[in-house]
């Protein structure tokens, strides 16, 4: 009996540690597929005829979504429509914006069409951002097939590795096929000369060989991109298809940007992370505007070693907002909220860093923001100061007026002085500024001007009157 029930135990023990086990094997597999999004393959049929492009995009899923995906449209598209692998309709659109809403369980496949105009009567086509981005989703691969019945005196480009073109009788027919989001879609008139390697393709001007012999330092990356050289089309840079005026030094630069861009893994809709990672892994900024502005403000709110260590932070790491605000944190000992609520609605937003510990005066707790912005301590002005004990007056709009130890002073927000006994103090900063929604005063003109000291504790920030 003793035995059996020794026996007992022990396979009740060993049945609940593989529940538990499955338990949160499926809670790290749900987790990371929340990271991630959802994995899908897109294909993408085009058929393009007197300036209008009509798409019809196939989404193949590997595993069901949960929720309704947001969509957000190229710029000028129409006649929208979306299918599920049931012939049901999936669009609906609440508050201004579209959502695909098919969230049943065994859901593999939704079909979305869409018809874009643009002018085909230049020299070169340029197709950029054609295509739909939906939330939560991670493209593996794309395949582009596309049936042209106009422009039929040149040729359509894209900056997959894999490419092919049959001229019949009444249309020319184009197949496209890479790794990743879809590619842009460039059309133009000319020949092309071409020279390919493992990882980039050249195309340059028929006589022209300039660029040819930059390919060998791209060997060794993984992924692919399409380069035209020529002086007939505008610069831009994608992650697929750059055009360039010249091979040079800095033109070079953006090819491994985009090899780079590739080999990282995010959300769609978050592609333009990639690019701000991508720009901090390279010490560049990147090309396009909105990780630009941020790039620029990571720049001025971390210090030169802060900075080192975000590059080390967010190296080999799947990109998102929760990623990206966690390694500012940790490299500043403020938290960061930047990515995950600061830009949302905002299209330049600062990057305000809040100290995530009360803050003590004289030993007392007090309800105050300390922060960090461009490199500098900053504490909650006037709040701090009534805190103190002192009567701070508001005079008019921005101006405040107090006395410390007989010793008037009247500060000026947003300005570079204050005056002091009626002298005016002319400063290389601002002491009082407005940041954000709050006005905060300079941590150290705070000291010099009040005779506190402010100490950065390990859990706390303490703010102490000197004797």
């Amino acid at each position: 009996m003793k035995r059996f029930l020794i026996t007992f135990g022990l396979l009740l023990i060993f049945i609940s540690s593989g529940l538990l086990f499955f338990q949160w094997l499926g809670f790290t597999t749900e987790s990371a597929g929340e990271a991630g999004g959802v994995e899908v393959n897109q294909s993408y049929s085009i058929i393009h005829q007197d300036g209008r492009f009509n798409v019809t995009q196939t989404l193949r899923l590997e595993a069901p979504v949960t929720a309704p995906m947001t969509i957000r449209w190229p710029e000028g598209s129409e006649d929208f429509t979306c299918k599920d692998d049931k012939e049901k309709s999936c669009l609906t659109k609440e508050n201004g914006e579209f959502y695909v809403n098919s969230t049943y369980p065994d859901l593999r496949e939704i079909t979305i069409t869409y018809s874009l105009k643009q002018s085909t009567e230049a020299e070169t086509v340029l197709l950029k951002n054609w295509y739909p981005v939906l939330s939560d989703i991670s493209t593996v691969n794309t395949d582009i097939q596309l049936t042209e019945k106009s422009l039929r005196n040149g040729k359509w480009i894209a900056g997959y590795q894999s490419s092919s073109h049959k001229k019949l009788d009444y249309i020319d027919y184009y197949f496209f096929s890479g790794h990743g989001e879809p590619s842009d879609l460039v059309w133009t008139k000319e020949a092309w000369k071409e020279k390919k390697s493992s990882a980039v393709r050249v195309l340059t001007e028929e006589g022209e060989s300039a660029g040819f012999d930059k390919l060998g330092p791209f060997e060794s990356h993984t992924g692919f991109v399409t380069i035209i050289l020529t002086k007939k089309i505008k610069p831009f840079q994608s992650p697929h298809l750059i055009v360039m005026n010249d091979a040079s030094g800095e033109q070079l630069k953006g090819i491994r940007q985009s090899l780079m861009y590739q080999t990282l893994s995010a959300k769609d809709e978050d592609g333009w992370l990639k690019e701000l990672v991508v720009g901090i892994l390279f010490n560049e900024p990147p090309y396009n505007a909105k990780p630009a502005w941020i790039y620029q403000q990571l720049k001025e709110g971390l210090s030169p070693a802060e900075w080192e260590d975000l590059r080390q932070k967010v190296k080999g790491q799947p990109v998102d907002r929760v990623m990206l605000d966690d390694a500012v944190s940790r490299v500043t000992g403020f938290t960061s909220s930047f990515f995950s609520e600061r830009l949302k609605g905002k299209e330049k937003p600062l990057l305000i860093l809040k100290a995530n510990k009360p803050i003590m005066i004289n030993r007392k707790p007090g309800q105050l923001s300390y922060i960090s912005f461009k490199q500098k301590k900053f504490i909650q002005f006037p709040e701090t100061v009534k805190a103190l004990g002192l009567e701070v007056k508001e005079l008019g709009p921005g101006v405040y007026f107090t006395a410390i130890n007989g010793n008037t002073l009247r500060f000026y927000v947003n300005e570079d002085y204050f005056i002091y006994n009626e002298e005016n103090y002319g400063l290389l900063i601002k002491p009082v500024q407005t940041v954000g929604d709050t006005v905060y005063m300079d941590v150290d003109w705070f000291e010099k001007l009040f005779n506190v000291e402010v100490i950065e504790k390990e859990n706390s920030i303490e703010i102490l009157k000197e004797m």
